[in-house]
């Protein structure tokens, strides 16, 4: 709430008697209220403002003429104000919504001011509407954050934005997405027909972003004919199937045949945490991809970097077991409606905050952060009805769901059949992620050291965002309750340098 200087100061020491006539004289709002905020007398600039009589507005709060999340704040410095008490609020004035009598909101200034005259004390609350100038400020902040020609939100505040999305997301360790295009064929298409003809492909091309943007997306001229988009709650899977969908719209767009015009779009995306723990690192990923989609033909995304720890088959072939995994939660009802894909990268954001707290190598995460996307590929032949069953499972149920863990090291095996060593690894912690350091966990109950740390942190975050989420059966834990539960099973089921490092990771978020 902003505050600045009052200006009734002016007001002479007059009789309630003879103060109603004085008060209809003011170009503010006037009300006089009692030492409860009780509307004793209003002028007749208050009925403008608000629409009410006076007699409809008598032994009323003028509280209640305020939007709740504001009222009772205002209320108490009326009251510390009157009361003659110093405190910060004295010979101030406040910016509020309120409500009037038809139900409109309106922007307004008030303040509050105590007089006496002999035994006398009249309480004052001075009222202006300031809906205008509220209005014409909104509107030159818009002009500075909207493309004149495109009518898109420019490259300032996508910044801002940026930054907004950025400490959420950090905060509450949730996904996002950035995307980063430019379009192929547009210095042809504006040195053959003119930069009109230029300035009004840019223009359509608002047109077709609109069409693929979900209600939280956000669409920005970065500059000359490069856009961006802003996907919050979005992992790269999500991020992928929207620029598919935006490269397609687009390409059809713009084959316009009779004017030689054939337009596509050169994607890059980045995903925070995945791709970068800064916002600088953010876009020089999601940037890089973009000239690299260019590089090689145009018409083209590209979400991912050449990995050095692995054959370019070998990644071709996880990033396929990772879509896999975002259709399976999708289509079984494991994630989010906004993108699906809530389970695994919850897990895998929380897998990779813990491996860094730990101090793995940046081999380590990667190989962590690939289990913790793939850890449940083997309930792909689970059934739905068990997987999702609110009743207590049975023995055999129990059985067929404990086989998941080595059927994703079964998967792991067939997907590497020329270099067995390239993701052991990876392979060792999918089946270990259910083991317990004390030897009840599941398939082979191994025990303490004999347990890979990447595993033991994948368990830890597995179980965690298990607790902290709805399930079918029971409600979400708070994470206050979370972390005591799983604090006590430190040294037991879980290691207990990762609970450590859990607790000083979520104690910041609470």
């Amino acid at each position: 709430m902003m505050t600045k200087t009052s200006g009734l100061g002016s007001l002479p020491l007059l009789s309630i008697s003879t103060l109603s006539q004085f008060l209809d004289d003011f170009s503010s709002g006037i009300l006089i209220t009692d030492e409860e905020g009780l509307i004793k007398s209003a002028n007749q600039e208050i009925e403008r403002i608000f629409g009410y009589k006076a007699t409809e507005l008598k032994n009323r709060s003028f509280s209640s003429l305020i939007i709740s999340s504001q009222s009772q704040q205002l209320l108490a410095a009326y009251k510390s104000i009157i009361n003659g008490s110093e405190n910060i609020y004295a010979g101030k004035s406040f910016e509020a919504k309120s409500k009037k009598h038809n139900g409109e909101l309106q922007a307004i200034e008030i303040s509050f001011n105590m007089m006496r005259e002999d035994e006398n004390q009249i309480n004052v609350v001075q009222i202006t509407d300031i809906s205008k100038r509220v209005l014409l400020q909104q509107q030159l902040y818009k002009k500075t954050i909207t493309d004149p020609l495109t009518g898109m939100y420019n490259r300032r505040y996508f910044d801002e934005r940026l930054t907004q999305e950025f400490n959420r997301a950090t905060r509450y360790r949730r996904p996002f997405a950035i995307l980063i295009m430019d379009i192929d064929g547009f210095k042809q298409a504006n040195d053959l027909h003119g930069h009109s003809f230029g300035d009004g492909l840019l223009v359509n091309s608002t047109a077709i972003f609109n069409q693929v943007l979900r209600q939280e997306d956000t669409a920005y001229r970065y500059g000359g004919d490069e856009f961006a988009m802003l996907l919050p709650e979005t992992s790269k899977e999500g991020a992928i199937e929207v620029a598919e969908r935006l490269r397609e719209n687009f390409a059809i767009e713009n084959n316009i045949k009779e004017k030689r015009i054939k337009l596509s779009l050169s994607i890059g995306i980045a995903c925070s945490p995945d791709d970068g723990s800064t916002q600088k690192t953010l876009i020089g990923a999601a940037d890089s991809r973009m000239y690299h989609s260019k590089a090689n033909g145009g018409n083209m995304i590209t979400a991912y970097d050449n990995n050095p720890y692995l054959t370019r088959e070998t990644g071709t072939l996880l990033r396929s077991l990772s879509n896999l995994v975002h259709l399976i939660e999708k289509n079984r009802g494991m994630g989010s409606a906004h993108d699906g894909t809530v389970h695994s990268q919850n897990i895998r954001t929380l897998s990779i905050e813990l491996g860094n707290a730990l101090a793995l190598s940046s081999e380590r995460i990667f190989m962590l952060e690939q289990a913790s996307i793939l850890h449940d590929i083997g309930c792909l032949y689970i059934s739905s009805a068990t997987l999702n069953k609110i009743e207590t499972l049975t023995e055999s149920e129990w059985l067929e769901i404990k086989k998941h863990t080595v059927i994703g090291e079964e998967i792991i095996d067939v997907i590497t059949p020329n270099n067995e060593n390239e993701l052991q690894q990876l392979k060792r912690i999918i089946g270990q992620h259910h083991e317990k350091i004390d030897g009840s966990g599941y398939p082979r109950g191994l025990r303490g050291d004999d347990i890979v740390l990447e595993a033991k942190i994948l368990a830890v975050a597995d179980t965690y965002v298990a607790m902290i989420s709805k399930r079918p059966y029971r409600a979400a834990l708070t994470k206050q309750a979370a972390l005591g539960e799983i604090q006590q099973l430190a040294g037991i089921h879980y290691e207990p340098a990762v609970i450590d490092a859990l607790v000083e990771l979520e104690s910041k978020s609470l």
